[in-house]
Order: structure tokens, then sequence, then C-alpha cells
């Protein structure tokens, strides 16, 4: 079980993210909804551990996991608003290189290259692929550890359309074996398809 305990975060003196706090046990997945600027992206890259919080804690499975690296790379699979990628490598060498990060050895796995068609991408630099290419790659760096949770933040958009339902489908079993996802989404029928609640953010605050 993933928990957030009264999670918040400031920048430069200003508060972007009051106390926030929710239990996501296996199997369910959770919706973050909201306008543009309320702070679904920072409760993400908190989650994620991109950033630190100023304050409260995350739990999984009734321990803190904070800092562990271990948690981050083998159970937690992030994908961000937007791929974070090194334009200058092959998307290949992107995705071994981050799953040696991770600790696993061998090929990469064909089932997740066949879900996102990536086989022709394998030799091209990120650098030469559209965005929805990209957000391809950027997905699979998510799910190449076989993570008991994902935090996706607006994952289809700009995805090519092809790939939508594909995902959307690969999610649903995700979750039918126990994963744990939390999903950022301006798309009411995607929320509504996925999540079993919706936490609604507006100016950093949680909303009734």
């Amino acid at each position: 079980m993933l928990e957030a305990r009264q999670l918040c975060k400031s920048y430069g003196g200003r508060q972007v993210l009051f106390p926030v706090s929710f239990l996501l046990p296996p199997g369910q997945c959770l919706g973050l909804a909201g306008s543009n600027g309320s702070g679904k992206s920072t409760l993400l890259e908190l989650l994620g551990q991109v950033r630190r919080p100023d304050s409260g804690d995350i739990l999984f499975d009734g321990r803190s996991v904070l800092g562990d690296r271990r948690f981050l790379r083998r159970q937690l699979g992030y994908v961000p608003q937007g791929a974070a990628l090194d334009r200058e490598l092959t998307a290949g060498r992107q995705l071994i290189l981050w799953q040696r990060a991770c600790g696993i050895a061998g090929p990469l796995p064909d089932d997740i290259l066949d879900l996102l068609g990536l086989e022709p991408l394998l030799r091209r630099p990120i650098r030469t692929l559209s965005g929805g290419m990209a957000q391809r790659v950027s997905i699979a760096m998510a799910l190449l550890s076989r993570p008991r949770v994902l935090l996706m933040d607006e994952a289809t958009t700009g995805l090519d359309q092809a790939y939508v339902p594909r995902l959307l489908d690969w999610l649903e079993a995700f979750l039918a074996g126990g994963g744990s996802l939390v999903w950022c989404s301006h798309h009411r029928e995607e929320l509504e398809r996925l999540c079993g609640a919706v936490l609604r953010l507006e100016d950093g605050r949680v909303q009734p």
C-alpha cells in the first residue's frame, strides 16, 4: 500500500502544495484532477522523489521510502509530464541504461517493446523522435522494472493515438494484477475508466 502523509511543498517562500494525504491500496487507481497549476505535477514529483517535500512522508507497505533508491528503481515507475530523456542517446541505449540502473540484466523485454511499438525506434537518436515517439520511450522506462506502483502525469497527452487504448488496456490488467496507479489526466473518460477515487486539487489544496 502506498501512503502519502501530509506532503507539503513551497518554492521561493510561496507554498504551492498544502498538506496532502491519501492511502492507495494494491489494485486501485487514484486519479488526480484540477486545472493547470493546481499542484498535480508537484504532488507527483514528490511521490516520485524528483523533489523532496518540505514536510510529510511517503510510505510503502508501512515503512518510509523517502530516499530509498531501491524502492524508486525496482518498485516505482514514474512518467513525468514531458519525456525526460537524453536527446543524444538512441532510444535503445536509453532503455538499456535505465534497465541496468534498476539492477535488471538481460535484453529489453519483448512485451513492453511490443506494447509501445518500440522495435523500429531502438536505433534512432532520441533527438530525431517526434514527441509522441519520445513519450512511448518514457512510458517504457517506467514499466521496465515491473513496478508495483506507477505514477503517470498526463501520459496520454501527445501520445500517438493508436497507442492510447493499448496503454489503457495494459493499465487495467496491471490494476487487476494488484498494481497501484496514480493517474493524472484532464480527460474525464480516462479518470472514469481507471480510477476508483479522484483527488481534486486547486491552488495546491485538496478540494472536498
